[in-house]
């Protein structure tokens, strides 16, 4: 964590306030006190705080309230409400707007120690894991630190010194132009250009010019001498993407330029060596195409040396809300905007979406976002409905939403009660006001036996 840690305890009775700090100041953290939540959200924009630790019922503007506008004043401090009366429905709702846990009054030393601390370790993984996506960023050009991504890296690194061809597959849209840029960029040949050729965009009649170049006069329209691709990229890397779409014509062709690294510029006679590092890509089982008699096997096997497939992005649901969160500052820095932030509830839509255009189509459904949002908490009605989210599905969100967040609060505060009995059961039972029977069921439920036997 940066810093010693900055707590803000918010609460209307001044005497709880300066217990709690009492309590807190037995570690090295920075403690300030407010007695509204107007006075919070004024000291929230004014600093920053690791910790906010809320009373639910203040005067004027309810606890809810304030954790509501504290996730967009201040998106990064984590919350702890305070009750005298945790109901279900507010804990729902409270989970729902990002809080982190509860404390119940009366307040327990032990308790608030043990919980601020909690919270502050997973301030500390989050901030790591911060630097971590922005180490990715910086190295690689890419968001995202899931394990299938982590493998991507790997390669990428890898291929850092190596002369080696490699094949990049994966969906269209899963970014395997920024992987081929991130191994250009991590190479030697980092200096030199990078050339991208989009051989589906290019017509069968044209792609031998694209490539070797030509002299003037070699067809109608050669006005002049033209460098090709190949020439462009001398020195650096040749990035063929959708390489599976060349002309078997068009692929005889290329294998020869990669066996002897040489072209022939169309109409000429003289060849020019060329020293290229060819990357390919495809969205294509190219191995089912050479089956096919579609894509020649020689050829297949001269650009597969390495292979790196990039994950579509339901198989990196990890990497979903880092890339919308990058696109929305991108966004928001580009246009000179406020950057908008997700609720909790819309970013569990977003994380079960599955994203069939990948990161192609989670960056152009951000810049939606950013232009049709009317404010700048974007909502989960907001995402359903930019999403098209069927009628069914919409319905029936909600619910399995409240469903969740009721189960993990109920998870919580049982065991929060069997951790003040020392696990007695008939204790904990007694005061939660349940009979032991069905403790015993929640506790198998929420797999809370094995910890008892811990």
């Amino acid at each position: 964590m940066n810093g010693i840690p900055r707590i803000l305890i918010v609460d209307d009775d001044e005497a709880l306030c300066e217990m709690l700090t009492d309590v807190l100041l037995e570690k090295p953290y920075h403690i300030d006190s407010v007695y509204s939540g107007e006075s919070a959200l004024n000291r929230l924009k004014e600093d920053d705080y690791h910790l906010l630790i809320l009373d639910l019922l203040l005067p004027g503007m309810n606890g809810l309230e304030v954790l509501r506008k504290a996730a967009v004043v201040s998106p990064q401090t984590m919350v702890i409400l305070i009750s005298g009366h945790g109901s279900i429905e507010n804990a729902v709702e409270a989970t729902r707007l990002g809080a982190y846990d509860w404390l119940e009054k009366p307040l327990k030393k032990d308790r608030v120690l043990l919980t601020v601390q909690n919270a502050l370790d997973k301030i500390k993984l989050m901030q790591e894991k911060a630097f971590l996506l922005s180490e990715i960023k910086d190295r690689y050009r890419m968001v995202g630190s899931s394990e299938v991504m982590k493998r991507v890296y790997r390669l990428i690194d890898r291929m850092a010194g190596a002369q080696t061809m490699v094949l990049i597959t994966g969906e269209s849209g899963t970014g395997k132009e920024l992987v081929a840029r991130a191994i250009h960029m991590n190479h030697p040949r980092a200096g030199q250009p990078f050339v991208e050729v989009n051989c589906a965009a290019v017509p069968d009649t044209l792609i031998e010019s694209e490539l070797f170049g030509h002299v003037k006069g070699a067809f109608t329209g050669a006005m002049n001498n033209r460098k090709g691709k190949f020439q462009s990229a001398d020195g650096g890397t040749l990035f063929l993407d959708e390489i599976g779409d060349l002309s078997l014509m068009a692929q005889a062709k290329i294998l020869r330029v990669l066996e002897n690294q040489e072209v022939t510029p169309l109409g000429s006679e003289r060849t020019e060596n060329v020293d290229v590092r060819v990357i390919s890509a495809t969205n294509k089982d190219l191995g089912e195409l050479v089956g096919q008699n579609r894509f020649r096997e020689d050829l297949y096997h001269r650009i597969n040396v390495v292979t790196i497939d990039v994950p579509p992005l339901r198989e990196r649901r990890d990497d979903i809300i880092p890339l919308l969160n990058h696109y929305l500052s991108l966004f928001a820095e580009t246009n000179h905007m406020e950057v908008k932030c997700l609720t909790p509830a819309a970013e569990a839509v977003l994380m079960r979406y599955d994203w069939p255009g990948n990161v192609r189509e989670l960056r152009n459904f951000t810049e939606k976002l950013m232009v049709l949002s009317d404010t700048n908490q974007i909502t989960h009605p907001q995402v359903s409905r930019m999403l098209h989210v069927p009628e069914a599905n919409s319905v029936h969100e909600e619910p399995h939403l409240l469903r969740e967040a009721k189960n993990d609060f109920e998870k919580h505060y049982i065991l929060s009660a069997l951790n003040d009995h020392l696990w007695n059961v008939s204790k904990t039972a007694r005061s939660l006001g349940i009979v032991r029977s069905l403790l015993y069921r929640k506790m198998e439920q929420f797999g809370l036996n094995d910890m008892a036997q811990k």
